[in-house]
This record gives structure tokens, C-alpha cells and sequence, in this order.
């Protein structure tokens, strides 16, 4: 299995947590002193699944609809890039969309750490949206 093979593995079942909040399924996908670097960063594999259960919770959640597409993958030494594109709706709202990189660093077959980097523009289109619309909660 290729590092490639195993990061799309490891995307496959993020969606699944993200259906079914179980986080535990993607544990297997990382070191055990894994780091996600973005900010804040989380250092250790049960600070990382406690972040992507945080960051899901606090705000994809909170919209009605999210919709996340990605460019094919390629690899270079132990390093997946992919590029991703994020649509979200919410009622009553516009709709919010922002597009990034993110790079899997590996470790044999598990990922030692993880960062997304956002397009130019998308962090502050994202704090814009959220100054103006005050958060995204639905009411069904």
C-alpha cells in the first residue's frame, strides 16, 4: 500500500467519523506523537482526534449543508499533498467556500503530521462571514 493509498484510506474514514462522531476509527492513521499544525496545534494522536472532533463539532456542524472536494493526490519522499476545496450553506445565509492544501507527513504507514494550509484571502473571507452572520447555527 502506498503512503498515497493509505492518506485516501485515511479520508474514507474521516468522512465516516464525521457521519457517526466515532473519531476512534481513524486513530490507526496516525503516529502516536502525531502533530496537526494548524493553530492552535495539537501535539499527540488523542489531541488530534480531540481537535478534528472540536473543529467538526464548533463549526461544520453548525451548518446545513458541507460539501468537501479534492484534487487527486500526489506524493513526493513521505509527503502527500492534496489540494481541497470547502463549500458551506446555511439558512437564510450566504454561502461560505474556501479552498487549501493540506500535506500528510508519514511515518511507515501512519501520518506523524498533518497541516492545512488555506488559499491567500480564504482566512479572512472565513472571519468576515462569521463577523457578519454571527455563527451558523440551524434550527433544523
Amino acid at each position: 500500500m502506498t503512503i498515497i493509498d493509505r492518506y485516501l484510506a485515511y479520508a474514507a474514514d474521516f468522512d465516516k467519523s464525521y457521519v457517526d462522531d466515532d473519531w476512534s476509527r481513524i486513530a490507526q492513521y496516525f503516529t502516536a506523537d502525531a502533530a496537526y499544525e494548524n493553530e492552535p496545534a495539537a501535539r499527540g494522536r488523542d489531541a488530534v482526534l480531540a481537535k478534528f472532533k472540536s473543529r467538526v463539532d464548533g463549526f461544520d456542524r453548525t451548518m446545513r449543508t458541507r460539501t468537501v472536494q479534492f484534487q487527486p493526490a500526489t506524493a513526493q519522499g513521505n509527503t502527500v499533498t492534496v489540494r481541497w476545496t470547502a463549500s458551506y450553506t446555511s439558512t437564510g445565509k450566504p454561502d461560505l467556500a474556501f479552498s487549501g492544501t493540506e500535506f500528510a507527513v508519514f511515518q511507515g504507514e501512519c501520518i506523524a503530521n498533518l497541516r492545512d494550509e488555506m488559499d491567500a484571502g480564504a482566512q479572512e473571507a472565513i472571519g468576515a462571514w462569521m463577523a457578519a452572520h454571527g455563527g451558523a447555527r440551524q434550527s433544523g
